[in-house]
């Protein structure tokens, strides 16, 4: 009998930083409320190999990304491709500051 394993979900996205002052409190604090909205693990990953789960707010600040980052989104989990969507819009809107 064939075994039937399960694949989870599994993205990648690049995400750059483009609002003007960085990842500072406010889009730390966007980020992970909307982390927290699915059933999946995101992570944010620095070019320097620092990463941060998305829903943890402390963790994301210590990433200490200016203007201009880049970061890899890694979503895994049964929402996953929704999550990286959204977080992928998120980024693209400038967390909506000015």
């Amino acid at each position: 009998m064939a075994s039937h394993k399960a694949t989870v979900p599994k993205v990648e996205k690049e995400l750059w930083l483009e609002n003007r002052l960085g990842l500072h409190a406010r889009p730390a604090a966007k980020i992970a409320a909307l982390a927290q909205q699915f059933d999946a693990v995101l992570t944010l990953e620095k070019e320097n190999g620092y990463r941060a789960e998305a829903t943890d707010l402390l963790a994301i600040l210590a990433l200490d990304c200016p203007q201009g980052t880049r970061l890899v989104l890694k979503a895994t989990g049964p929402q996953a491709r929704e999550a990286a969507t959204a977080m992928a819009s998120l980024f693209a809107r400038k967390f909506e500051e000015i």
